[in-house]
């Protein structure tokens, strides 16, 4: 990319669309090269996870040899016309653009996912730089958008072959090309719309000066009366008239030059104040000017003297510009604005990555698992048990960028239920006991005996809590122990409440009192050489703390370095004395829940995912029945008897929610009972299950699916169909 905007180039803008100059265009090359040489150097760090070593060493040794080579090039250029040195300028650019891409096509060519993103962001990139800096010549632009855009279809055909693979991936790499024209079409009418605001603000502000400095605010009184107005110099000349020539006002007239949708609100706050209900008037009204605009002034005035009779007589007030205000409001309304939108358009970036991640990684952990079940050798199940432990690994970072901008952006909502609260602690730390085993380590959960019984609240948080708290002291304890402790004491607060602790300690690295501030931040771990030996994101502490204060919690954190460190967590919980209304998957699978002969119409339209589907059911003796989308679904379903509909969300042609729909409307027009619907789906969020409850939906099952996750997923569908049935035939 450094082709497109090299060291400089944040100094100069891009020229205005139509007026190429070759000179500006040099300009952007000027300085130095060590800018994009070390964002090279950073992307070929990040490609060794998909490349041999020695092949972005090799590609930085010759962008550096080019740019040393090149140097010539660029001054023999400078000292050229415009006409002859057009030419050489593009066979530069485009020499260095294929060189930059090669790294792109190096990683593409490597099939891997992590490839695949290194090249597309490594391609976007060249993409937005050619298309803001030379997109106003076409030779130019030619010679830098030719390169990135052979090295997309390569780099697609040489990772995935002839495949629809290929086709997805140079579409989305194509798509980003479109997306960077799109932006430069919008970004100089941006840019000219911040300068007329700005421009705006600024003249509003130089006529706000000149008002004060010579006037002050302006100032009236009026008599009620004679129903006469005196207005003094600053008042007229804030509304553009010559005092001099000013002419004779009245009461009626001076309400005259209020603007016709604020006379109403004026009035009313005048009459509020006769009546005595107000010590002064505050309105902030538009007022008429000598050119026939209107300008927007804070009127404050106050009445000083009545008749004999209690009648209002003389009136007393001023006049403040705040034009400059009221423009500042509306731009920073539109910013609001602007700002909602974009963070719209991330909760959506959000949920379609939540997807496309989600689709692939449900092939893994599901077949995987399905692969766990059968006869295997030892060091076959060694390898088996590495890609689930890395598979959930990948999962809990997913789970945890969703939680966190869900978060971020307010939408995150607990779930309060009746809940055990030493069985929600135990099967928490019961997933870490095998990771802190693998380690060596000690791993106890002590229980006090308070903390027996039922308490309403967000079991699943309160296990995340507690999970992520587990997770990061076997992470960082590399001999020792790692111990969970609950406690639950009677609160202060209302009856029944009672203050749930829970403190997880360890023996390992701990950590320093200037770290202990900076832990609960997103992204945030003890420093960077940390980050780099025991990995994570850094998300879990914060959004652990996030969660216990949404509870009306707290949590805090205590460390000596090399001697451990203790979490402790206070959440207040309702204790309750019925027992939990919640039953387990395994549960509802002793209750009778069979797989052997269920009819399951299965509608997916990824192969991959189909085949996990089967790979889990079949050996417990479901009849699966495949649709390929929401089409074939509801066709499928129209001429066969099935007892479970398994629904994919996004789907071509139909997509899940229209098919349930369908399903449950031809169930109403033929009078049939309705069949148990559970959305299968990646799309994971909680605003993805209300909808999909919306459109009929009995069950959600998010992908990737283990097959414990599906057939407990399964049983609670079937088990939430059979009691909406019962209700329905008891009402």
């Amino acid at each position: 990319m450094s082709e497109l905007r090299p060291e400089g180039a944040s100094n100069h803008r891009p020229t205005p669309q139509g007026s190429f100059s070759l000179a500006a265009s040099l300009g952007v090359r000027r300085g130095n090269i060590v800018g994009p040489m070390a964002f090279a150097g950073l992307f070929a760090l990040v490609s060794t996870a998909v490349l041999p070593w020695w092949w972005p060493a090799a590609w930085i040794a010759a962008l550096a040899l080019w740019e040393f080579l090149a140097t010539p090039a660029w001054r023999r250029v400078q000292a050229l016309s415009a006409g002859q040195g057009l030419p050489l300028l593009a066979l530069l650019n485009f020499v260095s653009s294929w060189l930059y891409g090669l790294l792109a096509l190096a990683a593409l060519g490597a099939g891997k996912p992590l490839g695949v993103a290194i090249g597309v962001t490594w391609l976007a990139g060249s993409f937005v730089n050619a298309i803001i800096y030379f997109s106003d010549n076409r030779m130019l632009l030619t010679a830098v958008l030719v390169p990135p855009v052979c090295v997309a279809i390569a780099g697609s055909l040489l990772g995935f072959g002839p495949t629809s693979a290929a086709l997805v991936a140079l579409v989305v790499i194509l798509a980003n090309l479109v997306a960077a024209a799109a932006f430069k079409n919008d970004h100089p009418q941006l840019l000219r719309r911040l300068a007329e605001r700005q421009c705006a603000l600024a003249d509003a502000e130089r006529k706000l000066s000149i008002v004060v400095e010579a006037a002050g605010d302006g100032i009236y009184e009026a008599d009620l009366d004679l129903r006469t107005v005196n207005v003094s110099a600053g008042w007229a000349a804030m509304l553009g008239y010559d005092f001099d020539q000013l002419p004779a006002l009245t009461s009626a007239g001076m309400m005259a030059l209020v603007h016709p949708d604020d006379r109403a609100p004026v009035e009313q706050e005048f009459f509020a104040h006769f009546r005595g209900e107000t010590p002064h008037t505050t309105s902030e009204q538009r007022m008429l000017c000598k050119d026939g605009s209107y300008k927007w002034v804070l009127s404050r005035a106050r009445l000083i003297d009545r008749t004999p009779d209690g009648r209002p007589r003389r009136l007393i007030g001023t006049l403040i510009d705040i034009s400059a205000r009221k423009a500042l409001e509306f731009q920073l309304a539109t910013a609001r604005d602007l700002a909602e939108e974009a963070n719209a358009a991330k909760s959506m970036f959000v949920a379609n990555m939540s997807h496309e991640i989600r689709t692939p990684l449900n092939g893994v952990i599901g077949i995987i698992g399905a692969l766990a079940r059968t006869e295997l050798s030892a060091p076959q199940r060694d390898m088996v048990e590495l890609v689930q432990s890395s598979a959930q690994v990948l999962e809990r970072l997913l789970t945890d960028v969703l939680d966190q901008s869900k978060l971020e952006a307010g939408e995150f909502e607990l779930q309060p239920a009746p809940f055990e609260l030493t069985a929600a602690v135990e099967a928490a730390a019961e997933l870490m006991r095998p990771r802190a085993e693998a380690k060596g380590l000690d791993f106890e959960v002590r229980l006090a005996p308070t903390a027996q019984g039922v308490f309403c609240g967000d079991a699943a948080r309160v296990q995340q809590i507690i999970y992520n708290l587990a997770a990061n002291a076997i992470k960082f304890t590399d001999a020792g122990r790692v111990r969970v402790e609950v406690d639950a004491a009677p609160s202060d607060g209302a009856r029944g409440a009672a203050e749930v602790r829970i403190a997880v300690s360890d023996t390992g690295i701990g950590f320093d009192p200037e770290t202990a501030d900076r832990l609960f931040m997103r992204f945030v771990q003890g420093d960077g050489s940390v980050s780099r030996r025991y990995g994570g994101t850094g998300l879990g502490l914060a959004i652990s703390k996030a969660l216990a204060e949404m509870m009306g919690g707290w949590i805090t954190a205590a460390s000596t370095p090399g001697a451990g460190s203790r979490f402790e967590v206070m959440l207040p919980l309702e204790r309750l004395e019925a027992q939990p209304a919640d039953r387990t998957a395994a549960e509802a699978t002793e209750l009778g829940v069979g797989m052997a002969g269920l009819r399951i119409l299965v509608a997916e339209d990824h192969p991959t995912n189909q085949r996990v589907l089967q790979l889990i059911l079949a050996p417990f003796g479901a009849d699966l029945t495949i649709a390929n989308d929401g089409v074939e679904a509801v066709e499928a379903f129209r001429t066969g008897a099935f007892d479970l509909v398994l629904m994919d969300m996004q789907m071509p042609r139909m997509d899940g929610l229209s098919a349930v729909r369908e399903i449950r409307r031809l169930e109403h027009a033929g009078g049939a009972p309705p069949i148990p619907i559970a959305m299968l789906t990646a799309n994971a969020m909680d605003e993805h299950k209300q909808m999909a409850s919306k459109a009929g939906a009995d069950g959600h099952i998010a992908k990737p699916v283990t097959p414990q996750s599906l057939l407990g997923g399964i049983a609670r569908t079937l088990q939430e169909r059979a009691g909406a049935t019962e209700r329905r035939v008891a009402g």
